[in-house]
């Protein structure tokens, strides 16, 4: 008989808080009293504030280490000479020399490598017309042979005056200017064979 009493007081006084805690306040936007806020409004901190959670109180923090951003290819060669002959061995073109893929190849060497390179590659572009810098090598005379891994590791990381196009040029677009480069050379191969 005990027991039917106790649960009944405990279902009235539970029914009792809830109507006091449910009716606290007539404004529609007050959400009442709120039990741990803090795990659905959690504080926010600026991006370069000060942040008490961490021992150095920096709120930026540095991405885990190992992590990829996301569309990010890793290149496993490093700059180095043993890397640049490695990557020559090695490195192989996605693509094929399509119509459309030696296109935009040329599309992006007009935008990125012609200014020294040269319309056909011979090192005559307009920056060294100018005077700026030297001729780069022709693609016809010392790169005639040069691989396409070794041509990509350039592109990564830049070589003698070329700087790095990594950070201008994606993975697939270093790609296709390389067939574009490809098929400079072989324009170069083929009239250096019809003048001999």
């Amino acid at each position: 008989m005990e027991r039917p009493k106790i649960a009944q007081s405990l279902i009235v006084f539970m029914l009792a808080g809830t109507l006091l805690t449910s009716c606290r306040s007539s404004d529609p936007t007050d959400p009442g009293y709120e039990y741990m806020p803090q795990m659905y409004r959690s504080p926010s901190y600026e991006t370069n504030s000060m942040n008490p959670n961490f021992k150095d109180s920096m709120t930026s923090r540095l991405p885990v280490q190992g992590s990829i951003p996301r569309g990010f290819k890793p290149y496993a060669y490093p700059n180095t000479l043993e890397g640049y002959e490695a990557a020559g061995k090695d490195l192989k073109n996605p693509f094929t020399a399509t119509d459309e893929n030696v296109a935009e190849g040329k599309r992006l060497f007009e935008i990125f490598c012609m200014h020294c390179h040269g319309a056909q590659g011979k090192g005559d572009g307009m920056m060294v017309m100018n005077g700026k810098f030297p001729p780069p090598p022709s693609y016809s005379g010392p790169l005639k042979d040069l691989t396409v891994g070794k041509m990509y590791h350039t592109l990564q990381y830049g070589k003698n005056m070329m700087g790095s196009h990594a950070s201008q040029l994606n993975v697939d677009e270093r790609w296709k200017i390389i067939l574009y480069v490809q098929a400079l050379q072989k324009l170069g191969n083929d009239s250096t064979a019809q003048t001999k």
